[in-house]
């Protein structure tokens, strides 16, 4: 089965790994389209070609990137005119990275009507709050939701906006996922460590780390800190404050990352909800947690994992980890004290993280999850006669509500 798979925009990279999950199938072949996509994808592209000899990357350029609007949804691709890029052979299945709601998104249903109109697709969903976006994307949206064969939501919330928002076709869940081969359990660190809160990611506002920190000085823990943003000047205050105390490392690479949690006693994912105005400075964008796929590697590495209550980080901790009010830094306090004075309920729920990365979100069970919605969409669409399908192509021709 030939699979294409297209992705837009900058942070694709831990997308990686489920292609290389993909590619492990020996009847399975990977085209991915690209644009937009930042330089280690493009690296990582390159590693899977000579990897796995059924897998390639397009790189596509773009008409208009995410850099001029700060938002994916108004990315636009050059698909190489009226005869298309160029893939051998025709997919059997196409699935789109990017919401219903992206140019993107409607030019690749629009390419798939014209040069592969028998492939079923199915489209990414991860927004977790019902975004009312300005014309022409509401019209983009409907599009897509009529010409799509599955949603694939990475979250039950995820699937709910999708029903709210007009979709009534079929969806599987289907999370982000964790490499369990690159993220798993270090051997047990020195007992003479001291207590150590960590954080992954953006050093932004909304990430919560200004509340991290001052919970960390409450408890008089150590902090590790790994990423960069805004923020990166507040970082470097509170480090000179407690001097050995607060360490803060740069944006580092998925395989690095493993050692660098493995220096954490405990991860803390304390988000808060935010409204962005990136696109139109009238258009107000509620930002909840989609995912926090960083509590996952964590999981993965036996680390215990706090997060706040924000969008769909107590999902993805379920009964692995501990919540706690987003925005309250002593509610906070209180749990990693907690943590910190009770090695049993660390221990157990390093245990139970462990066993959730490995049985909900390790890429290889989530690939075998998109392997078989693709296999069933391929053999149902397969089992339609023929002048069925050219009947639905031409039905197809005549839909042109959004594509004129």
């Amino acid at each position: 089965m030939h699979v294409l798979i297209t992705i837009v925009g900058a942070r694709t990279e831990h997308w990686i790994d489920l292609f290389d999950s993909l590619c492990e199938r020996p009847d399975l072949r990977l085209t991915v389209l690209a644009a937009d996509v930042s330089a280690t994808t493009r690296r990582e592209f390159e590693r899977l070609g000579r990897r796995h000899p059924g897998f390639r990357a397009h790189l596509l350029p773009h008409r208009l990137g995410e850099g001029r609007t700060g938002h994916m949804a108004s990315v636009m691709v050059r698909f190489g005119g009226r005869s298309g890029p160029s893939v051998s052979p025709p997919p059997d299945v196409v699935h789109i990275i990017g919401e219903a709601a992206y140019l993107s998104t409607w030019q690749v249903l629009r390419m798939c009507r014209r040069h592969w109109p028998t492939a079923p697709t199915t489209l990414y969903a991860a927004q977790n709050v019902v975004i009312r976006f300005p014309m022409p994307f509401p019209l983009l949206e409907r599009y897509a939701y009529r010409r799509v064969d599955t949603i694939l939501p990475i979250t039950p919330a995820a699937r709910q906006v999708l029903r709210v928002k007009g979709y009534r076709g079929a969806t599987t869940t289907v999370p982000l996922g964790v490499d369990i081969r690159i993220f798993r359990p270090r051997p047990e660190p020195d007992t003479g460590r001291p207590f150590t809160v960590g954080f992954v990611g953006r050093f932004e506002a909304h990430k919560g780390v200004l509340d991290l920190l001052r919970a960390a000085e409450l408890v008089d823990c150590d902090v590790v800190l790994v990423g960069g943003g805004s923020l990166d000047d507040d970082v470097d205050r509170a480090a000179r404050r407690r001097p050995g105390r607060v360490r803060r490392y740069g944006w580092t690479g998925h395989t690095e990352l493993p050692d660098l949690l493995a220096q954490m006693s405990v991860l803390v994912l304390p988000a808060l909800e935010i409204v962005q105005r990136n696109v139109l400075p009238w258009v107000g964008i509620p930002l909840r947690e989609q995912f926090g796929r960083v509590l996952v590697e964590a999981m993965a590495c036996g680390i215990p994992v706090v997060g706040s209550d924000v969008g769909e980080i107590p999902y993805v901790v379920g009964d692995a980890g501990l919540i706690f009010p987003a925005g309250d830094v002593s509610a906070l306090a209180d749990r990693l004290g907690r943590l910190r004075d009770d090695p049993a309920t660390a221990r157990e729920l390093s245990e139970a993280g462990l066993r959730r990365a490995t049985g909900e979100f390790a890429w290889d069970r989530i690939a075998d999850r998109l392997d078989r919605v693709w296999r069933q969409l391929h053999e149902e669409r397969m089992s339609v006669p023929v002048p069925a399908r050219a009947g639905q192509k031409a039905r197809d021709d005549a839909d042109r509500e959004v594509a004129a």
